[in-house]
């Protein structure tokens, strides 16, 4: 049991509560009367007891000044940062307003979650990834200890996190070739090379925006991915952010070396092509600079002034320029390719990850597992018999099916 207790006050009326919090520090606190004494000391060693308990100067903190402080004080990209406060301003701000982490509870947790279902109108996907958000920096005051417990644990979300990424699955659209080449053939010439990369070398949309002459290596046939462009620079005024060509990429370190992707011979021509007709810009020698050559290009010119416009155009079956990666990893994973590799060359951190979404688009295991497993024990040949079956091989031919075979085998027939 935790220990505090009530002492009268010595300079004057009144009691003071005494006790030793979590880190075994003594704390003390001190009222007029008895009775509030008592019910503080009866609340601060349960508190202490159940794992709950918080020091004054943070219980008084609100919810918004939480997420606010683990977004932006541990280091984070300013791109990351900027989705995290789009999230506080869309759901977290609008719904607890001034409530402090000390008057949170796992029932106002969970109704924030039913009121993003039910008013929001979020999918179960946004749902469950707003909620990680918020649970992940309230454990982050846990591991501070500001917080003594997260007020997250054990809330219930809508749906399963296995059902919803079936559904996830379910909304991954594949292109076809016929709708890329209708895509690309669609494009601003200077630009239609980006629509092959992404789709042939499975790059991101920010990965070909930062695309250098160095990166490519026609000789071995590889191009390596080992930057990106990012809108999370300074500027002068602040309003908007600046553009960086970024040395390392998408959750990686600044020292990781990157990804080397194969360069199918199909991409290689069109980049030669590219790059006969309108070279390379700055010191970088970017192939894919702003419309008037003069610095690196913004994902909203990009948006707005070529892929929109391509679209409507090519009248394509999907919109997001991820599904071109779709059909980069689903035409590998079709036909054999390891999804170990597949992984790699998506960039992804972890092959569960690339499971978890083209799983699916796998070959069937256990037929590719049959036509394996049937051509090891094809029948051996001996050839000191002219290359006929070994006896051995021509015993197995010869056994005998099971009186209990199933009828509905072709061979029982």
């Amino acid at each position: 049991m935790a220990r505090a207790w009530i002492n009268p006050r010595s300079d004057g009326p009144g009691y003071t509560v005494y006790w030793y919090d979590a880190n075994q520090k003594q704390r003390q606190r001190s009222f007029k009367k008895k009775v509030d004494a008592e019910k503080f000391r009866a609340k601060t060693e349960r508190d202490l007891d159940t794992g709950v308990y918080i020091e004054a100067e943070h219980a008084g903190e609100t919810i918004t000044r939480l997420f606010a402080r683990w977004a932006t004080t541990r280091g984070l990209e300013n791109s990351s940062v900027r989705q995290y406060r789009s999230m506080l301003n869309q759901a977290i701000a609008p719904y607890f307003k001034a409530k402090t982490i000390g008057a949170l509870r796992q029932t106002d947790v969970q109704a924030w979650v039913l009121w993003m279902k039910d008013t929001k109108r979020y999918a179960p996907q946004t749902i469950q990834t707003r909620f990680g958000y918020l649970s992940s920096a309230l454990q982050w005051a846990v591991v501070n200890q500001e917080l003594g417990r997260n007020p997250a644990k054990g809330v219930k979300l809508p749906g399963r996190r296995a059902n919803v990424r079936r559904i996830a699955k379910r909304k991954i659209i594949v292109p076809s070739l016929a709708e890329i080449d209708a895509l690309a053939a669609a494009f601003d010439p200077r630009y239609a090379a980006m629509v092959w990369l992404m789709a042939g070398c499975g790059m991101r949309i920010g990965e070909v925006m930062g695309l250098c002459r160095d990166q490519i290596d026609f000789r071995k046939q590889i191009l390596h991915v080992d930057r990106q462009i990012t809108e999370d620079g300074e500027t002068d005024s602040g309003k908007n952010a600046g553009l960086r060509l970024k040395r390392y990429t998408k959750h990686r370190d600044e020292d990781t070396p990157g990804r080397d992707v194969p360069l199918p011979a199909i991409v290689a021509r069109i980049l030669r092509a590219h790059l006969r007709e309108y070279g390379t810009y700055g010191p970088d020698q970017l192939l894919f600079p702003n419309s008037t050559r003069t610095g690196l290009i913004y994902q909203y010119f990009f948006r707005n002034q070529l892929w929109l416009p391509a679209l409507k155009s090519a009248r394509v079956s999907f919109i997001k320029t991820h599904a071109l990666r779709h059909f980069f990893a689903s035409s590998l994973l079709s036909r054999g390719v390891p999804i170990t590799d597949v992984s790699v060359w998506l960039g992804h951190s972890n092959v569960e990850i690339t499971y978890a979404y083209y799983g699916h688009l796998m070959p069937d295991a256990p037929e590719r597992g049959r036509s394996a497993i049937d051509l090891a024990m094809q029948p051996p040949t001996d050839p000191e018999n002219g290359g006929l079956p070994s006896e051995a091989s021509e015993r197995v031919a010869d056994l005998p099916l099971d009186e209990g075979t199933d009828p509905q085998d072709p061979l029982a027939a």
